[in-house]
């Protein structure tokens, strides 16, 4: 005869199989979207509802629902960007000449941060052909950016292979100058026994490799771009959790104001867009 304690028992042992299968179907779904969005999904796309991040999750599923109620209730719109492994950097790139599409003063600082980040890679032995290249076609697109001031000519760049994924290979390097450039200070944060040198040519400059805070601390230094991500995982502990990337060293955290702000989802960023 069945005892209380084993009717406990099985109880407990439904629920923790319960959880178990939604957390497979979740997954399972999520593999699908992904799937989908990498053989289909534009490099950028255009603006769209936050409220539609609702339909990628199961409606039993209470953490992300509520947690896609809390976005939506600071951030009206999400571009998505394709889950290639490079989407850390379109959505910097993007973000960054969108918000600066009328700023031709913040577009020329850039401008010359590509011309010193041309003679520093060569000093840090990179082949000077191939940095130009690179640098050509970023130069290229923020000049037409310059020329046209509008959000359509930014999006065919930025859908545009051969000029977006240039883009991202530039942002790359830029990240790995300053990686090596800072050597001293972000040692201390890589694993595996790895110099930083190693950890650049096999974690931040190879396409398709994603990235971590590590790489995010450093181009929003590179470059001079004050970047929030907002992360949004299965942690029941919380709803949504802000971290913000500073400029400079020297940014006051209660008048900190992003330049670009992001999405987070495991292994994937996307671009919000406030209220």
């Amino acid at each position: 005869m069945a005892t209380q304690s084993d009717l406990t028992g099985i109880s407990t042992t439904t629920e923790a199989a319960s959880d178990v299968d939604l957390d497979q179907r979740t997954q399972e779904q999520q593999n699908e979207i992904e799937k989908e969005i990498a053989d289909h999904q534009p490099l950028i796309s255009a603006k769209i509802e936050t409220s539609e991040l609702k339909n990628e999750y199961l409606l039993e599923d209470k953490i992300y629902q509520d947690k896609v109620s809390e976005l939506i209730k600071k951030y009206k719109y999400i571009r998505r960007t394709r889950g290639d492994g490079n989407c850390f950097y379109r959505a910097f790139g993007f973000g960054y000449l969108e918000q600066n599409l009328n700023h031709k003063n913040e577009l020329e600082r850039f401008r010359q941060l590509t011309h010193t980040l041309k003679n520093k890679l060569v000093q840090l032995g990179y082949l000077d052909f191939t940095v130009e290249d690179v640098s050509d076609v970023v130069l290229e697109v923020i000049d037409n950016v310059c020329k046209s001031a509008n959000e359509t000519s930014l999006m065919e760049s930025f859908c545009s292979p051969a000029h977006s994924d240039y883009f991202v290979a530039y942002l790359r390097l830029f990240t790995s100058a300053y990686l090596q450039m800072n050597s001293a200070f972000f040692e201390n944060f890589i694993e595996d026994g790895k110099t930083v040198k190693q950890f650049c040519s096999t974690e931040v400059e190879p396409m398709a490799r994603e990235s971590d805070n590590i790489h995010i601390i450093a181009l929003a230094k590179a470059a001079a771009v004050p970047l929030r991500v907002i992360y949004m995982d299965r942690s029941e502990y919380s709803l949504l959790t802000t971290h913000d990337f500073s400029a400079t060293d020297d940014d006051n955290k209660n008048t900190f104001k992003p330049m670009i702000t992001m999405l987070y989802r495991p292994g994937h960023y996307d671009l919000l867009y406030e209220h």
